[in-house]
């Protein structure tokens, strides 16, 4: 591959730090540890209580969620899994069910999540209806054979099947050329250096948000249940084919959804696209827009980018769209596909925050630590 001195992000900004790879993890505090439970309680219960606001105007018509009976894999924490865990809870009525799969530590904001759902779920008397496998997902062995029982046991031999978990890398492929995306710490603004990936790496990544994530609805369907429709969650930076391209002016634009993220997202459209080309069961790839969750924290520069484009969400007077509604939407998407009322395979939840990528770029590109200047980060990044 040959270097591209054009983009800007094909190399290091003038005076500002750098710093390589990205977001390193880490294990929380204590004081963290000891508030999950409570932020979980909160988190749950405003997301209900959001969610119902929402029901009140009749913006989206779920009834057909009564009855139904839903999977979803990676359905815990603060984003769209547990928002969609949330809304099908309470809209299932009296012989639907949810069975969810997700794998969180238990010391955890995700894991705590869950075991407020599974409260909720026997105050309102699901019982089996309800089923929570912090196992993860597989396509063979034991993990699938558990995720078969349960969904039984919930009464199903039918599925919904929504598959939105966040578990990729952040990096170079093999003889790329370097790419660096702003972000901002304690200390100022900064770039991270995204740094290569191993083979190892670059395959977990296709995998587990990829191929599993498409072919687990055949290993279900071997195994006896009915898979009645799919659905995927996207971000537009993955079909940025342009920013993938070490010639392009716009190469590493997209940061890391440029290098690596985009991969297991290809595989989800490829499958989506098949799906829509053979007729079969209705399967959808929706695209999202940014979410200020617990999994973006761990990209690089993901998070200034969310903060960025809430000030001109601000600036333009365009309400923002949060996890809770956003589930609403999604679901509202599922059930005009399920109904035959829309048979596009790709919706566009995120067109409000779409509008202004052409201006996101250019502020983000002029972005300094010059605090007389019109894009002295502090005035367009706030926390």
């Amino acid at each position: 591959m040959t270097d591209n001195q054009t983009s800007p992000f094909a190399s290091p900004s003038p005076g500002l730090r750098i710093k390589q790879g990205g977001p390193p993890l880490r294990r929380p505090e204590p004081a963290e540890v000891a508030a999950f439970p409570e932020k979980a309680r909160s988190l749950v219960e405003n997301t209900m209580k959001s969610q119902a606001a929402c029901l009140e105007h009749g913006a989206y018509p779920l009834e057909w969620i009564e009855g139904k009976h839903f999977l979803l894999v990676g359905g815990t924490g603060s984003g769209l899994g547990g928002a969609l865990a949330a809304a099908v809870l309470n809209l299932l009525g009296d012989s639907g069910s949810l069975t969810i799969v997700a794998r969180d530590l238990k010391r955890s904001l995700g894991y705590q999540s869950a075991l407020l759902l599974k409260e909720k779920a026997e105050q309102v008397g699901l019982g089996k209806r309800f089923q929570w496998l912090n196992t993860g997902a597989a396509l063979e062995g034991e993990r699938l054979d558990q995720i078969v029982r349960a969904v039984k046991e919930a009464g199903a031999d039918r599925v919904v099947y929504v598959n939105t978990v966040a578990a990729a890398m952040s990096g170079l492929l093999p003889g790329y050329p370097p790419v660096f995306v702003r972000d901002v710490d304690e200390e100022g603004l900064f770039e991270w250096e995204l740094t290569p990936l191993d083979e190892r790496s670059i395959e977990a990544t296709k995998f587990t948000m990829g191929t599993m994530a498409v072919h687990m609805p055949d290993a279900l369907e071997k195994a006896g249940i009915v898979v009645e429709a799919v659905a995927f969650a996207d971000w537009r930076g993955s079909v940025d084919l342009s920013s993938r391209d070490p010639a392009s002016p716009d190469y590493g634009r997209q940061g890391a959804y440029s290098t690596s993220l985009y991969l297991p997202k290809e595989i989800i459209q490829a499958a989506t696209s098949a799906a829509y080309r053979a007729g079969g069961r209705p399967t959808l790839d929706c695209f999202l827009p940014v979410m200020k969750t617990q999994a973006l924290s761990m990209v690089p520069g993901a998070m200034a980018m969310a903060c960025l484009y809430e000030t001109l969400m601000e600036k333009e007077a365009i309400p923002i769209v949060y996890p809770p509604e956003l589930a609403l939407g999604m679901l509202d998407r599922i059930g005009r596909a399920v109904r035959a009322e829309s048979d596009n395979p790709f919706p566009r939840l995120d067109l409000h925050e779409a509008s202004l990528d052409l201006w996101f770029i250019e502020v983000l590109t002029r972005l300094n630590e010059d605090e007389d200047s019109d894009f002295y980060f502090k005035r367009w990044i706030r926390p």
